[in-house]
């Protein structure tokens, strides 16, 4: 009998040293209709709280929603008037929490912050963010393209797309440069090069100034030079959300300059209107899209519409590779003749991210 005792004993003791941490102690919460949660608390703020449990991962809770809440190891509290203990918390019961250095029992309404003392404190990370976003960087990219198109021609070719950018929050320098080339039955029928360079910067608010140009030559469109220069203001209308949405206007001058002898060339004044839209969908997928309008000032039915949208999709969570598959677009009311207005190009390309 005493041996079998040891041998339960034995067992207990196992079990209890292999059981995860999170399943013998840990943070608990008890909302208000009597319910207790246990696992990890991660985040107090802005009134509600991040609670990490082994069902159901990070979840989010209210503070309204709260009846109580204890913790198993320190945690860090700052109040709203800045007064800041570092201590555990124990059981309270009417949405209040018993601070257990000094015994004072805040509501929730009362606290700020909460966060695990091993953890960096809110505010330093909030800092942290706001001087990295000041911070100049390079973001590259590398892309390479499957792509068909219908329009003037029905085909599939192949193409490259470098892209770079070179700033901060502030300020910011982009740049592109393509090239598209695609054959039938042995015969080029698409050679394309693009270049594009932009320059915007804010200098209130959501109000941006931004210098751009696009440089283009089509040989299918008999296009030697297609360049269009604008300087105007942007606006960045929505910026806090999953999705941002950019809207631009300003002056253009348009040029182009046709391999056709019997083609008059283009040498006008114009405006600029644009559309930029992002949207994280989720972490696995997103959607781009840019939309330009440039209309002649003096005749506005001689415009030029180009746009390109996407759907990105991280090819993994944590890699530089992603794939973009996307419409590409370039609608011309007055076209070379015989030539279509609309020239449609749908493509997937894989990019890596060389920063």
């Amino acid at each position: 009998m005493k041996k079998f005792k040891s041998l339960n004993l034995f067992y207990l003791l196992t079990l209890f040293y292999t059981l995860p941490q999170g399943t013998v102690l840990g943070d608990r919460i008890v909302t208000a209709d009597g319910s207790e949660i246990n696992g990890e608390l991660i985040l107090f703020d802005d009134g509600n709280l991040t609670f990490k449990t082994r069902f159901a991962g990070k979840i989010r809770i209210s503070t309204d929603q709260i009846s109580s809440l204890s913790t198993d190891n320190a945690i860090s509290i700052r109040l709203d008037d800045n007064r800041t203990f570092e201590s555990k918390v124990l059981q309270a019961n009417n949405s209040q929490i018993l601070i257990e250095e000094n015994q004072l029992t805040p509501t929730f309404a009362e606290v700020r912050h909460l966060w695990p003392s091993e953890k960096d404190d809110p505010l330093l990370v909030i800092m942290q963010k706001k001087a990295k976003l000041l911070v100049m960087s390079w973001e590259n990219s590398l892309g390479f393209d499957m792509m068909g198109a219908s329009g003037n021609t029905d085909n599939f070719g192949i193409g490259a797309r470098l892209d770079s950018q070179y700033g901060n929050k502030l300020r910011k320098y982009e740049m592109y440069l393509s090239y598209n080339n695609s054959s039938k039955k042995d015969q080029t029928i698409v050679d394309e090069t693009k270049l594009g360079i932009e320059y915007d910067s804010r200098f209130f608010e959501q109000l941006s100034w931004y210098a751009k140009t696009d440089l283009e030559n089509d040989q299918l469109e008999e296009v030697d030079l297609r360049a269009t220069t604008a300087l105007g203001i942007k606006y960045s209308w929505i910026e806090d959300k999953p999705y941002k949405i950019s809207l631009r206007s300003g002056l253009a001058f348009r040029f182009e300059e046709y391999g056709l002898a019997s083609q008059e060339n283009v040498d006008a004044l114009a405006m600029d209107f644009g559309f930029e839209y992002d949207h994280m969908i989720k972490d696995t997928l997103s959607l781009n899209s840019d939309i330009t309008i440039v209309p002649s000032v003096e005749n506005l039915s001689d415009y030029l519409i180009s746009k390109d949208t996407a759907l990105v999709i991280p090819l993994a969570k944590s890699s530089d590779w992603n794939l973009r598959t996307g419409i590409d677009g370039t609608y011309n009311s007055t076209p070379v003749k015989n030539k279509e207005e609309l020239d449609l190009k749908y493509y997937m390309r894989i990019i890596y991210r060389l920063d």
